[in-house]
């Protein structure tokens, strides 16, 4: 009897590192499945550079770019597929502030930042 009462903490302090936590569903735009190819890597005018990494199915980009005259540092922006002329271009209007807009056609690509009041900053980038 002695044992079984040494033996049943025990046991209920395993049970209790077996459970596993509750997690919550990640959200829509965390559920895109993402290349595992590294991202790729564009130099821009004014010293900025970009980061892309696009899902599997074409439909999201995520972003990582330093704009140094946006103020910019590692900022990452997911983005959505839109509707281009010609080459792939993604965008982001979530804001009310800025709207973000990526747009590649082969080896170059346009970074664009609008904000609310008109103002636009735009850099071209050249893949490296």
């Amino acid at each position: 009897m002695k044992k079984l009462l040494t033996l049943l903490p025990l046991s209920l302090v395993m049970a209790a590192c077996a459970t596993s936590p509750t997690t919550t569903a990640p959200s829509a735009a965390a559920n895109k499945a993402y290349d595992r190819m590294a991202p790729e890597q564009f130099i821009c005018e004014d010293n900025a550079t970009v980061n892309a990494k696009y899902s599997i199915d074409g439909e999201q980009a995520t972003i990582n770019a330093s704009l140094p005259k946006a103020n910019w540092n590692n900022q990452t922006v997911i983005m959505d597929i839109a509707q281009a002329a010609s080459g792939s271009r993604y965008v982001n209007n979530a804001s009310q502030n800025v709207t973000y807009d990526w747009h590649t056609k082969g080896d170059l690509g346009i970074m664009r930042l609008t904000w609310a009041d008109g103002t636009e900053y735009a850099v071209k980038c050249e893949r490296r």
